[in-house]
């Protein structure tokens, strides 16, 4: 299979949210991405974004954030770019207990991930998950 990728860049703001979303539902069409795997790259997509604007920008606007995804032999692969403090989804989940608020969001990208790589280069984290198709 060739490989074939398209990329998305959106504003680290909440508001741009509906608009990673809007990127990520077209990629998956240009890409023939089966409608399950589009929802799941969407949820580990916005677990992604909601992290970097609330923790790596503090809440702080206005930084690009960039993501590509790709479609080869291997899967799907989501490639995420920002410039936030330095961020490795590898890390292993925090402990919680039923009064834990958050804190989920590794766990369901570990879970959910084939394959997480991440690398930090100069001052941006590359994160890339790469997913199994599915079969629906």
């Amino acid at each position: 299979m060739t490989q074939h990728s398209t990329e998305i860049s959106v504003t680290a703001c909440h508001s741009a949210l509906a608009d990673l979303f809007a990127g990520l539902v077209v990629a998956c069409a240009q890409l023939s991405v089966s409608d399950g795997d589009s929802l799941r790259l969407q949820l580990l997509a916005e677990e992604l974004f909601i992290n970097t604007v609330d923790h790596g920008f503090s809440g702080k606007t206005g930084a690009p954030v960039h993501l590509r995804l790709t479609r080869d032999k291997r899967g799907l692969t989501l490639h995420y770019e920002d410039t936030a403090l330095a961020f490795d989804p590898r890390q292993p989940p925090p402990a919680t207990d039923d009064n834990t608020i958050g804190g989920l969001g590794l766990a369901l990208l570990q879970g959910m991930s084939q394959e997480i790589g991440y690398r930090r280069d100069g001052n941006r984290n590359i994160i890339e998950l790469l997913l199994q198709e599915t079969a629906d």
